[in-house]
């Protein structure tokens, strides 16, 4: 309980705060400003899209909350400090900052063949613009001796992804430096923590629309038998941006629904197996193969 003997559970979860969602037009990051207003909070929302940021805006004022959108690319230079300046200027303040914003740009592929320019792209898009957010906000957090930081890590900077070692290499980044300053700011009442996400519908992933036939293997692929949504997400990150979340400190909270802790266990319609026969990859006419959606080639 805190000194007037309310316990952090009793909400609205986040009354009168004001938050920053960057790639707020998201998937994710919609049901995250959704989230955020549900329980008292003014949301920015921030997106290159601008249909995107002006549907997620209509929701959190919707609920009775204010909103801002500001439409534009984050990785351009002088970008974010102008996102934390309007969003000082409109609503006073930002208590709570949620970096959401990051893709792999489709630039998978053996490392050999990767170029700087590409590393440089990746960079911007999923490290630059989180270090540069947390640097814009933190001098009002500490003013004010409270604040929470969520930023948006990934499973595949814990574990390996093939063809995409760029990528995993700033997603590890974010894990490191989440830690790093959650604990360097944690004695200004400022929490810095981070959600990793895997086998989550967005649109990066086209909401894994592979079509009906391929439904039944989602319970081998995903221990909780289901595609994670945003609000699964948006769940999580409420929690961390919360009073509820003041005793967690430069953490990476993986919510993936089971796939990185099965380890490679794949549960079957008659048994759990970490040797399943994939039978698609010996078909005599590679066609067959090829044929199918691109995510289970």
């Amino acid at each position: 309980m805190d000194e007037s003997g309310k316990a952090p559970w009793n909400g609205p979860l986040c009354a009168g705060r004001v938050a920053v969602v960057t790639g707020g037009g998201g998937a994710i990051g919609e049901a995250v400003g959704r989230a955020l207003a549900d329980h008292g909070a003014d949301v920015v929302v921030a997106d290159r899209a601008a249909d995107r940021v002006e549907a997620a805006c209509a929701a959190i004022e919707a609920r009775g909350r204010r909103a801002l959108g500001v439409t534009g690319d984050l990785t351009e230079a002088g970008a974010v400090e102008a996102l934390i300046a309007r969003a000082n200027a409109d609503f006073g303040r930002v208590d709570i900052l949620v970096n959401a914003l990051g893709e792999h740009l489709a630039l998978s592929g053996p490392f050999e063949r990767s170029s700087e320019e590409g590393w440089d792209r990746l960079y911007r898009v999923n490290l630059l613009q989180t270090m540069q957010a947390c640097h814009a906000v933190l001098p009002g957090m500490r003013a004010r001796r409270w604040g929470r930081i969520v930023n948006f890590s990934s499973v595949e900077g814990i574990r390996a992804m093939p063809n995409a070692a760029p990528y995993t290499a700033y997603k590890g980044a974010i894990d490191s430096f989440t830690k790093s300053l959650g604990v360097e700011v944690a004695g200004d009442g400022i929490r810095v923590n981070a959600v990793a996400v895997d086998k989550t519908r967005s649109h990066q992933v086209n909401f894994y629309r592979l079509g009906e036939e391929y439904d039944r293997h989602v319970p081998v692929w995903v221990p909780a038998g289901r595609y994670g949504e945003g609000d699964d997400i948006a769940a999580v990150v409420l929690f961390l941006s919360s009073e509820m979340g003041a005793w967690i400190v430069g953490q990476t909270i993986v919510a993936d629904g089971g796939t990185s802790s099965a380890g490679g266990w794949y549960r079957t319609p008659s048994r759990w197996t970490n040797s399943p026969l994939l039978k698609q990859y010996f078909e005599e006419d590679p066609a067959i193969n090829a044929a199918r959606p691109k995510g289970v080639q």
